[in-house]
């Protein structure tokens, strides 16, 4: 007769032990995790006892963009015409989204780090417009050519010339 260690009975019993690491990352896993708003308007009309999709649904939105034209196989049928939704009851929330659309965010300015600002700023003051020589330069350390270093040289100049600057400010 073979004697077989604690373990391996076990093995062959089919019962092994499963990690506690394992068991508490299936539990967090499992939690129900927040929903973040970002959209004030939307923050505004949310009601915490509701469900995403029963909240959205209750504003006149749509939880998914691509939920009409879902059957069965996924595949719309030619025959079948998705109706644009009544927006009597919504109106107030709908007609806030459209005219903040319409108004616009603006143009968005891309923000350089400190180190991105001194890299630039250097190369500006060392060479003006000559985007061969920057090129060749030997802080030019990810090989940039000079075209990627014209839009990356021209974006700098334009948050150069806005007002928002990082928060550690920007070093040039």
């Amino acid at each position: 007769m073979v004697t077989v260690r604690g373990r391996q009975r076990n093995k062959r019993r089919g019962r092994v032990s499963k990690t506690t690491a394992g068991k508490s990352r299936r539990k967090e896993y499992t939690k129900k995790h927040k929903v973040i708003i970002q959209n004030d308007l939307v923050r505004k009309n949310w009601d915490k006892s509701k469900t995403l999709k029963e909240n959205f649904a209750s504003m006149g939105l749509v939880a998914d963009v691509n939920e009409p034209y879902r059957t069965t196989h996924h595949k719309r049928k030619p025959d079948q015409v998705v109706e644009e939704g009544d927006v009597g009851e919504y109106k107030a929330v709908v007609e806030q989204m459209e005219v903040e659309s319409k108004n616009g965010a603006g143009p968005v300015v891309r923000h350089y780090s400190p180190a991105e600002c001194e890299l630039w700023g250097g190369l500006v003051r060392d060479h003006g417009t000559d985007y061969k020589a920057m090129a060749r330069d030997k802080r030019n350390t990810l090989q940039h050519t000079p075209k990627q270093i014209k839009r990356k040289v021209e974006g700098y100049l334009k948050f150069q010339d806005s007002d928002g600057k990082t928060k550690m400010g920007c070093v040039g």
